[in-house]
């Protein structure tokens, strides 16, 4: 299994709720904007806006290729909430036989399965419930979009 790098509570701590704020357009049209959103405003929370549970919320960073059938690509900010309950489809992060991890979990009637959702990593069944334990459930991706310079073939692509 590829590991993930989580970032500690430690790095995070510096920035305490009401120190990071954004003002954002209420809506950013993808098409033509409309001339009646010119002057507003709103105050974003990041915490507000990533998080509904920010004491049981911790960032990580995913490193690897094994989700990237679902569009979880490598650098990708994984935002982990350690109250929701894994439900089978859902991502979750977790240690299995010693390995830092994020996986698919799929359950199948007593059978646990972890599903990289990409061709190249074999489901694994979870024969041992008691050398999983999981961390969180991975509840929304931060995507960087300037990542995608380089193909996924290592080579970087002609900027214009």
């Amino acid at each position: 299994m590829e590991n993930h790098v989580l970032v500690s509570k430690e790095c995070l701590a510096e920035y305490k709720d009401g120190e990071i704020g954004y003002f954002i357009a209420p809506e950013i049209a993808c098409g033509f904007p409309s001339p009646a959103t010119d002057s507003l405003e709103v105050r974003l929370s990041i915490t507000d806006f990533f998080t509904s549970n920010p004491t049981a919320t911790f960032f990580g960073r995913a490193v690897g290729t094994s989700l990237e059938g679902i569009g979880i690509s490598d650098g990708d900010i994984l935002v982990i909430d350690r109250s929701l309950r894994p439900m089978s489809n859902d991502i979750i992060v977790m240690t299995y036989d010693g390995g830092f991890t994020a996986k698919k979990v799929f359950q199948n009637g007593k059978q646990v399965f972890l599903i990289s959702e990409n061709p190249n990593y074999p489901p694994l069944e979870v024969t041992d419930p008691d050398n999983l334990v999981v961390w969180g459930v991975v509840s929304k991706v931060i995507k960087d979009p300037r990542s995608g310079i380089k193909n996924r073939y290592g080579h970087i692509r002609k900027v214009i």
